[in-house]
């Protein structure tokens, strides 16, 4: 049973993963229904671990409310119970094996807005929201130009402390509008420049080394800082971030390295796509052994940002690496810059979203709850791990889309992957500002956060 036409801006209740994935149920204010697999249900399920009476639910018209017939099994953002609402977009409900939201429905593509229904179907098929219709790309970076005092930046970085990290009240679970990444890509920058300066014009061999290091950091460092602005929460320090960021770039590298060692078959099958498998799994596992019983940070946006840590670290390191063995290979510094200079461009796009995006696929089932390992088998964290893995793996493969010329060594293939990527970050800093939202509202998550 499925609905077909919807009006615009009709709630609707959506299952995107599991057995009934796809159906969908046209909501109005006050509607009453009954799931289950029975013919005296209001709507029939077809998941098979779906009693005859499951659920009951209602709508008051901004969200719903649920309770289950006779303690049947259901988990409500990967917590068991038996009542319980599920706020827009926000939530995930599983009912049976399958995943369950609230969400409303799109406006179909026109001739106006040819990209909606392929935008549509993408974030259907990654189990993402749409980003709302309020949001506003050029509102978040509208704060990049502002003058600021020593002072300014100082204060700015002051925050993720015990004593500085704000209450749940006192969060703005609105957009934020980062401006420091934009003074820490300038200043490295400069400090790169300067650096080669002194390597090109003085021919000063001592600087190299700095000048690599510098190189490798730059722009993953100033992505890094976007990210930690984003965290609306502010409960995460600077110390903490740059801790993140080392010691999660040595060890996913080294957990990296073991796997490759145990399975070099894949390398045999896949050539360079096999990291797709084996490094996305080593930056998550580097997540979940240094983050995962850290309960203070609940939040999606913590997630996020520890994700981006790892993954900074993992491309930081890798690049200079990879500079380090051009300057071997072929002795010259310029090869060895411009590969630097590639990887730099290419950074926001790649292994800092990547991994900021399997973390938060996590945190997002996590919540306030502690972390099990049963969560990996959660169909929404699988969906969104396995589309990082096959972005990594393309952008891998040794192809590039037809009759697209490369820019500066750039594939047009590595614009488009990052491009998508990018889409899921924003869907899910959305999400994770409104589950702060909904924490506001109901008044829970206080006590965790700092």
């Amino acid at each position: 049973m499925h609905t077909h036409s919807l009006p615009p801006d009709l709630f609707i209740f959506q299952c995107y993963a599991g057995p009934d994935a796809g159906k969908t149920i046209a909501l109005s204010p006050q509607l009453r229904l009954l799931l289950g697999s029975g013919n005296q249900s209001s709507y029939r399920l077809d998941d098979p671990y779906v009693a005859d009476q499951h659920l009951n639910l209602l709508f008051d018209g901004t969200q719903i409310q649920f309770h289950t017939v006779d303690n049947q099994y259901i988990r409500l953002n990967g917590e068991p119970g038996m009542t319980g609402t599920v706020a827009l977009g926000v939530d995930s409900l599983q009912i049976g094996t399958s995943l369950w939201r609230l969400a409303k429905s799109q406006q179909p593509a026109s001739p106006e807005n040819q990209f909606a229904e392929p935008y549509q179907r993408f974030s259907n098929f990654a189990g993402i929201d749409q980003l709302d219709k309020d949001f506003n790309l050029k509102s978040i970076f509208a704060r990049i130009g502002e003058k600021r005092t020593d002072d300014d930046i100082e204060k700015a970085f002051t925050v993720g402390t015990r004593e500085t990290t704000p209450p749940l009240s006192s969060i703005a679970a609105t957009w934020p509008q980062p401006w420091l990444f934009g003074r820490m890509a300038t200043a490295s920058l400069l400090i790169f420049w300067g650096l080669y300066i002194g390597a090109a014009q003085f021919s000063n061999i001592i600087v190299i080394p700095g000048l690599l290091f510098i190189g490798a950091f730059a722009v993953p460092f100033a992505c890094l800082i976007f990210f930690w602005e984003m965290n609306a929460p502010q409960n995460v320090s600077l110390y903490q971030t740059v801790k993140l960021l080392f010691t999660g770039g040595i060890l996913s590298i080294l957990i990296s390295l073991l796997f490759f060692s145990n399975v070099g078959f894949l390398s045999s099958w896949l050539g360079a796509s096999s990291a797709g498998i084996v490094e996305e799994s080593g930056k998550l596992l580097t997540v979940l052994a240094l983050m995962r019983n850290k309960q203070k940070f609940p939040w999606i946006l913590n997630g996020l940002l520890f994700g981006a840590a790892v993954g900074t670290g993992f491309a930081a390191f890798e690049s200079a690496g990879y500079a380090f063995v051009a300057l071997l290979e072929y002795g010259s510094v310029d090869v060895a810059l411009g590969n630097i200079v590639v990887r730099g461009i290419m950074a926001p796009f790649g292994h800092i979203i990547w991994t900021a995006i399997t973390a938060a696929a996590i945190w997002r089932l996590k919540g306030f709850g502690k972390f099990r390992w049963e969560l990996l088998q959660e169909k929404s964290f699988i969906r969104l791990f396995l589309l990082v893995v096959v972005m990594h793996m393309l952008w891998n493969a040794g192809f590039d889309l037809p009759l697209l010329p490369s820019i500066f060594g750039i594939q047009f293939k590595h614009i488009l992957l990052g491009v998508l990527g990018w889409v899921i970050v924003l869907s899910l800093i959305q999400e994770g500002l409104k589950q702060i939202k909904k924490a506001q509202k109901e008044g829970t998550g206080g006590p965790l956060s700092y």
